[in-house]
C-alpha cells in the first residue's frame, strides 16, 4: 500500500517514466546471464542513474555527455567484440542503445523509441532460448510493453496500475486467436529463420571426437538433455541401453582419436551379412538436441536410419556411426533401427584389424609387459577377455569423477598405481591391454542408459549420461562389445549413473524415501514431459508438419506456400470478422441519467416531436417550449438534466438517479397529452 501511495502520489511524468523503466529492466534481465559482466554491469548503472534522476528530480544529463557515453560504449562494444555486427555484438549494442536512450527521455517519442528497442531485445531473447519459460516470460514482456506504450497515449487522465496493466493484458488476450493461426497457416521455410544457422560452438556441451582421460567424466557434471527416444516396442533392459556415437582407433599415447573423417567409409547394408538383419531388431524415434557436430545417435548397434527431418541428409559409417553431412545446429527428429546383438559379424577389412592393433611406441611399458605374460597363459581370445575383466574385479579398482593425475604413461599409472578412474580410464586401459595382446580393439563413445518419464513414454537421456566402452574383435564372433566399467561398477550399468554417484543427484534426481522427494520427482517429470511436448509440438512445428495439417483438414496432398497463404487469409479473416460482431453486437450501456432522458425523448417522440440527431438537450428545450408553454416542468426536467450531464455535482456513473430529476419527468409524463397532435 505504501509503495502504491508512493506511485499515486507522484506526477503524471515520473509515474509514465518508472513504468517504462521497470519494463525496460524486466526485458533486460534473461541477458543478464548471456551477456558480457560489463555490460550487464554499465546497463545496470545507467537504469539506476535514470531511476535517481527521476525520484530525485535533478536534470537530464546534457546531450554532449550522452553523445561522449555512446561513442565510448560504441568502441567497446566493437573492442571486446572485434565487430558490431553478429548476435553478440549485435545484443550488446541494443542493450546499451535502451538504457542510453532513458537518459535522455524528453517526449512521448522518446518513450516509445525505447519500447520499440525493447521489442527487438525480445528477439534477441528467443535468439537464446526458445523453451517453454522463455516462451512465457517473453509473452510477460509483450503484455508490459505494450501497456507502456497505451499508458503513454493517455492525456488528461493519470490511469491507476492496475488500468495500465489489464489493458496491455487484454490486448495481448484479444491478439491470441489470430496469433495461433499465423502459427499454424504461415508459411513456414525449411531451415533457420535468419538463412544463416547460428553458430553453437560456444554453447553445447557434448561428446568430442577424441577422447583422454577426464574429458567424459566432465560431461557427468552436465544435467543438459542430449535427446530424448520414444521406443517402438518393448523398453531394451538397462544392460542393453548402449548409444553408439563415435569409435576411436586411434592412439597416441594420451588421445584416443577417429581416422575416419567427413563422410567417407560409408557401407551398404544389404551387402551386410546376417547379423546385420532385423530379426532381432529395435525401432527407436530420436529427438536430438542441437550440438554443433555431425554424429547422431541410435541403440548400439544400428543398421538403418530414416525420416530425419529438416531435410539432414545422414548415413552409416564402416564403424556403424550415424553421421550427419553438416554439424547439427537445430533440434531433429530421426528413427533408428539397431540390431541389439552384442556381437558383430559384418565384413572387415584388413586395414581396419590393423589399425585396431596400433600402439605408440615407448609408452605405458608396464602394461604391454603385462599384457603379453598373460597372453603367453592363453590361447584363446575369449579367455583373456575374460581374465582382464577378472583382474579389474579382483584388484580395488575405483570408479570415481576425481581419479589422481596420471603421468605421462597414465595406462601404467592407471593400472598398477592409482586403479581409480572414469569409465573412459577403463575403456582406454582394457584396449591397450587388448593390443598388446595381439586382440584389435577400439573405443567406442557415446551414452548408456536413461530414464524413462511415465507421463509422456520417452526416455531422456543426458549428458551425465555420457560414457566410453570397448569393442573387440574375435574371429569367431566378429566385433564384440565389452565394457569394462561394468566389472568394477555394475550398478552404473543397470541402475543409472545416479547410483553410482548419488552424491551428484541434485535437483533432477531424487531418493524415493520421503513424499517430499516422490511430490518434487513427480512434479519434475511432468515438466519435463511439458517441455518435450513444447518442444515437439511448438518448436519443431516445421514446414512438413504444417503441411500435414492442411493435408488433414482440406484434404490436398502437399500443399505448397501460396495455398498455405490463402487458408491464412481465409480463417484469419473469418477470425476477425467473428471478433468484430462480437464486440460490436455488445449493447452500450447507459448510465440511469441517460436513461430517464431516453425516456422522456421516447415519449415526445410518440407524440409527434421527435428529437433531431444534432439535437441536444438545449436547443430540444428551445424546439418544446413553444409547443407547451404552460408546462414549465417540461423546461425544468431538460434544463436539469443538462445539468447533472454536463456539471461537477453529480456522478454520471452513479446507479440511483437524482429523486428530483425522476419526479419531474414523471409530471411531464403526465402533464403531455397523450392525443397531442403532431407539429
Amino acid at each position: 500500500n505504501m509503495i502504491n501511495c508512493r506511485y499515486l502520489s507522484l506526477p503524471r511524468d515520473k509515474t509514465d517514466t518508472l513504468f517504462l523503466i521497470v519494463t525496460c529492466t524486466f526485458v533486460l534481465l534473461p541477458f543478464a546471464s548471456h551477456s558480457a559482466i560489463w555490460i550487464s554491469s554499465v546497463a545496470g548503472l545507467l537504469i539506476a542513474w535514470r531511476v535517481w534522476i527521476t525520484l530525485s528530480g535533478q536534470r537530464l544529463p546534457q546531450k554532449w555527455l550522452i553523445t561522449v557515453i555512446t561513442i565510448l560504449l560504441t568502441a567497446a562494444v566493437y573492442l571486446h567484440f572485434q565487430t558490431w555486427l553478429g548476435k553478440e555484438a549485435g545484443v550488446s549494442f541494443l542493450i546499451l542503445l535502451a538504457c542510453l536512450k532513458m537518459l535522455e527521455l524528453r517526449t512521448r517519442r522518446d518513450g516509445l523509441s525505447v519500447i520499440f528497442v525493447c521489442y527487438f531485445l525480445l528477439i534477441g531473447q528467443l535468439m537464446y532460448s526458445q523453451n517453454i519459460l522463455a516462451g512465457m516470460y517473453s509473452v510477460l514482456c509483450i503484455c508490459l510493453l505494450i501497456s507502456t506504450q497505451i499508458a503513454i497515449q493517455y492525456h488528461q487522465l493519470t490511469p491507476s496500475l492496475l488500468k495500465r496493466l489489464s489493458s496491455g493484458f487484454g490486448v495481448v488476450g484479444l491478439a491470441i486467436p489470430l496469433t495461433l493461426v499465423l502459427f499454424l497457416l504461415f508459411p513456414r521455410f525449411q531451415g533457420p529463420l535468419w538463412g544463416k544457422p547460428q553458430n553453437l560452438t560456444g554453447g553445447v556441451t557434448g561428446l568430442s571426437d577424441s577422447m583422454e582421460p577426464g574429458n567424459v567424466a566432465e560431461l557427468a557434471l552436465s544435467d543438459q538433455i542430449a535427446f530424448r527416444v520414444k521406443f517402438f516396442g518393448a523398453t531394451p533392459p538397462a544392460s542393453q541401453l548402449y548409444w553408439r556415437a563415435i569409435v576411436l582407433d586411434t592412439f597416441n599415447g594420451k588421445r584416443w582419436g577417429s581416422s575416419i573423417s567427413g563422410m567417407s567409409n560409408t557401407i551398404n547394408l544389404q551387402q551386410q551379412p546376417i547379423a546385420l538383419t532385423k530379426l532381432n531388431s529395435i525401432t527407436q524415434e530420436i529427438i536430438m538436441e542441437p550440438n554443433n557436430q555431425r554424429w547422431m545417435f541410435g541403440l548400439d548397434r544400428p543398421i538403418q536410419i530414416e525420416n530425419v527431418s529438416n531435410n539432414i541428409t545422414s548415413n552409416l559409417t564402416g564403424y556403424l556411426e550415424v553421421r550427419s553431412i553438416y554439424p547439427i545446429q537445430e533440434r531433429i527428429r530421426y528413427s533408428v533401427i539397431s540390431n541389439l546383438n552384442s556381437a558383430l559379424n559384418g565384413k572387415v577389412f584388413p586395414s581396419e584389424l590393423y589399425k585396431s592393433l596400433q600402439l605408440p611406441e615407448d609408452y605405458n611399458p608396464r602394461t604391454v609387459q603385462w599384457a603379453r605374460q598373460l597372453r603367453q597363459q592363453h590361447a584363446d581370445p575369449t579367455q583373456l577377455v575374460t581374465q582382464v575383466l577378472f583382474y579389474f574385479r579382483q584388484q580395488p579398482f575405483r570408479y570415481t569423477l576425481k581419479p589422481p593425475p596420471l603421468g605421462r604413461d597414465h595406462v601404467d599409472d592407471f593400472m598398477f598405481n592409482t586403479q581409480a578412474g572414469f569409465c573412459e580410464h577403463y575403456a582406454g586401459a582394457f584396449v591397450v591391454i587388448m593390443r598388446a595382446m595381439g586382440i584389435p580393439a577400439r573405443v567406442v563413445t557415446g551414452y548408456q542408459g536413461g530414464e524413462i518419464n511415465p507421463i509422456d513414454g520417452l526416455m531422456t537421456v543426458r549428458q551425465a549420461d555420457a560414457h566410453a566402452w570397448a569393442e573387440v574383435w574375435i574371429k569367431s564372433i566378429g566385433w564384440y562389445r565389452v565394457d569394462p566399467t561394468a566389472a568394477v561398477s555394475p550398478n552404473r550399468i543397470e541402475h543409472g549413473f545416479i547410483s553410482s554417484f548419488p552424491e551428484r543427484s541434485g535437483l533432477l534426481y531424487f531418493n524415493q524415501q520421503t513424499w517430499i522427494s516422490q511430490l518434487a520427482s513427480q512434479v519434475r517429470l511432468r515438466w519435463d514431459a511439458v517441455n518435450s511436448a513444447w518442444n515437439l509440438w511448438v518448436i519443431n512445428y516445421n514446414l512438413d508438419k504444417q503441411k500435414k495439417l492442411l493435408s488433414s483438414i482440406t484434404g490436398i496432398k502437399n500443399p505448397q506456400a501460396v495455398q498455405l497463404g490463402i487458408a491464412m487469409m481465409m480463417v484469419a479473416s473469418l477470425m476477425a470478422a467473428v471478433l468484430s460482431l462480437f464486440f460490436l453486437a455488445k449493447r452500450t450501456i447507459q448510465s440511469p441519467l441517460d436513461q430517464l432522458y431516453e425516456q422522456f425523448c421516447q415519449h415526445m417522440r410518440n407524440q409527434g416531436y421527435a428529437r433531431q440527431p444534432y439535437e441536444g438537450s438545449v436547443d430540444y428545450g428551445e424546439r418544446l417550449r413553444p409547443a407547451f408553454p404552460n408546462n414549465q416542468e417540461l423546461v425544468d426536467f431538460l434544463s436539469l438534466y443538462t445539468k447533472y450531464k454536463y456539471g461537477k455535482s453529480y456522478n454520471a456513473s452513479d446507479l440511483n438517479p437524482p429523486d428530483n430529476l425522476k419526479n419531474l419527468l414523471k409530471l411531464c409524463l403526465q402533464l403531455v397529452p397523450s392525443n397531442t397532435s403532431s407539429q
